[in-house]
């Protein structure tokens, strides 16, 4: 669609004639046009201008930068494209336009100046209408439609579920590695069978023994690990806490135990009595003392040893040939038990 209903907008076949030297004259063409001249807002458009002139005649565009006229953006140029034809120059050079605004624009004539050795001079083209529409809105009014109701595929609900069976098994991992902890149990190996609470004793009774403590006179060190040993013997034995409690809540705790069918009490008396003495008195124990009470220790766990009812102990057998100044033989004894 054209306005006015014109072919080309712009100066069409505008013929100057010059003389030069008196021989010749010189003709120039100015033609500038939209491709079309009505858009929608945002829509782009071109501007061609052409230009036909004698080559010896020099042309200067008129400057177009950021907008041609004021709401008309311009988006892109092109480099001016040149041709020689029959000794005259035809230079088209194009432009890409816009319009955000509605409304009719008129672009003035853009004025184009020429000059050649001996004179200048000017020409214009004819003034450019644009008209710029705007978008059609469309006021129908639709109800809400309601929400479409699909079937649940397994991709669906595939996640959820597998999401479910991991909760389940990672609880179930930590409700067993927590009981197995508090059993003190390894997570992923069987666990080690504990060895008898004797067999503990009697290892611990014969190092203590090897080290001779009481002969580089350190008493205190000595009592302190030989009532050690047999608190915790008591302790594994018997379910006794003797680690926390004192000597005489020691002797009350065993004689109501009812477990001193062998009459230990006396012993496991003199022992711990002893002990403390040189714990808390710093008494100095003679040699004699210190070897009976590593005998006395050595007695109470034979008699009160674990013995599994198809296997009953002979206890005379124990402590046949048992010397009455030493330990060694006793010694023989618990390490053909450990065996």
């Amino acid at each position: 669609m054209r306005i006015n209903g014109t072919r080309y907008i712009g100066l069409v076949l505008f013929p100057l004639f010059f003389m030069v030297h008196g021989a010749r004259a010189q003709y120039i063409e100015v033609r500038a046009d939209f491709d079309t001249n009505q858009i929608r807002i945002g829509e782009p458009l071109h501007l061609d201008i052409q230009v036909h002139q004698p080559a010896d005649i020099r042309v200067d565009f008129p400057v177009i930068e950021d907008t041609l006229v004021d709401k008309v953006e311009v988006l892109r140029t092109w480099p001016a494209d040149t041709a020689l034809t029959n000794g005259d120059l035809e230079i088209h050079k194009r432009y890409q336009l816009t319009s955000f605004d509605s409304g009719l624009y008129v672009v003035p004539p853009l004025k184009f100046r020429f000059s050649s050795s001996i004179w200048t001079d000017s020409i214009e083209s004819n003034p450019l209408y644009l008209l710029v529409h705007t978008v059609p809105v469309d006021s129908t009014i639709y109800d809400v439609k309601t929400p479409i109701n699909l079937p649940l595929s397994f991709i669906e609900v595939f996640p959820f579920v597998l999401g479910g069976i991991i909760v389940l098994v990672a609880a179930g991992f930590l409700v067993w590695y927590l009981r197995r902890r508090k059993k003190n149990k390894p997570l992923f190996r069987a666990p080690k069978p504990e060895e008898p609470a004797h067999i503990i004793a009697f290892r611990e009774l014969r190092q203590l023994k090897d080290e001779k403590l009481w002969q580089r006179n350190e008493f205190k060190a000595y009592y302190t690990r030989l009532t050690e040993i047999i608190r915790r013997y008591m302790e594994r034995r018997y379910g006794i806490p003797a680690m926390e409690m004192t000597s005489d809540e020691i002797l009350d705790a065993w004689n109501r135990s009812g477990e001193d069918r062998e009459n230990l009490a006396g012993k496991l008396n003199m022992l711990l009595n002893l002990a403390d003495l040189v714990k808390f008195a710093k008494q100095k124990p003679v040699a004699s003392d210190n070897e009976e009470n590593m005998e006395r220790a050595f007695d109470f766990v034979d008699r009160t040893k674990y013995v599994k009812p198809e296997e009953p102990a002979d206890r005379s057998d124990a402590l046949v040939g048992k010397p009455e100044s030493g330990t060694d033989d006793f010694e023989d004894q618990t390490k053909s038990a450990e065996g």
